[in-house]
């Protein structure tokens, strides 16, 4: 069939133009998501800049006094004392490295020295209270960053270990309740740690007392390895992401239908 030129122009117009309100949306839904990438990546800076996270819960530091007998003291990686490097990767190596053996996991000094000491590391101190030798060994610790998880801010707990004689005192869950609150503070999204599936004690501890899930990233979730030895546990901390989990909202993504389900 043949048209006119002025058809053929006419349609040719109509079709770039098509093409320009194409792209222009691109362009603009691009630049809004590098806008609000760029805002998450500060909103994580901000959080993990503040020098003193404790300040606000006097309250909680206290009542660890009181409880437990021990002082909370925070510390970025680059400002704990080599003493204070030396326990944790002790304590570390003491809890978990049969633990790693038997998952598969391997368990390598200088490379447990490098994650502790890395300077996006953020540490709890728990130091007996009353303790004037600086040499004395601590509690326990735990290690936690602020990171971001996709396009979700997250308060990632990396390590909590604690020396024999202070565990099974609900010192633990106290740890990882004031963590909670400090996460709730900077209005981070979500809780996240890693957990060993033959860990059962440590499995139950998030899973049952403290309200964990199975995260989406982790590999019995997505399918990529469902006989792994480890699972990415998560809690969601954002209200209206909870609210929308809980009204059934359509667009939920794994992580959120599975906070739903609890």
């Amino acid at each position: 069939q043949f048209l006119p030129i002025s058809s053929k122009l006419a349609r040719l117009t109509m079709g770039k133009g098509k093409e320009n309100s194409s792209g222009k949306e691109k362009k603009l839904a691009r630049a809004a998501a590098l806008a609000a990438e760029k805002e998450r990546k500060q909103h994580i800076a901000q959080a993990a800049a503040i020098t003193t996270p404790l300040s606000a819960f006097e309250p909680m530091v206290k009542a660890a006094q009181a409880k437990f007998g021990v002082d909370v003291v925070h510390a970025a990686s680059a400002s704990l004392s080599e003493a204070d490097h030396d326990f944790c990767f002790a304590l570390l190596k003491r809890n978990m490295e049969s633990l790693r053996l038997d998952a598969g996991w391997g368990f390598n000094d200088s490379g447990e020295r490098a994650t502790l000491r890395d300077e996006e590391s953020h540490f709890l101190i728990l130091r007996p209270s009353g303790q004037e030798d600086a040499a004395a060994s601590p509690a326990g610790f735990c290690m936690y960053r602020w990171i971001l998880e996709g396009e979700c801010t997250v308060l990632y707990v990396y390590e909590l270990q604690l020396t024999a004689e202070y565990r099974g005192k609900g010192l633990g869950k106290f740890v990882m309740q004031l963590l909670e609150l400090l996460a709730n503070k900077h209005k981070m999204q979500f809780m996240m740690l890693t957990v060993f599936k033959n860990n059962d004690g440590a499995m139950r501890f998030y899973l049952d007392r403290l309200k964990y899930s199975v995260d989406e990233t982790s590999p019995s979730r997505c399918a990529v390895d469902d006989e792994s030895s480890y699972e990415i546990l998560s809690k969601c901390l954002d209200k209206e992401l909870l609210k929308g989990a809980v009204q059934g909202a359509d667009d939920l993504g794994p992580r959120l239908r599975n906070v739903a389900l609890n």
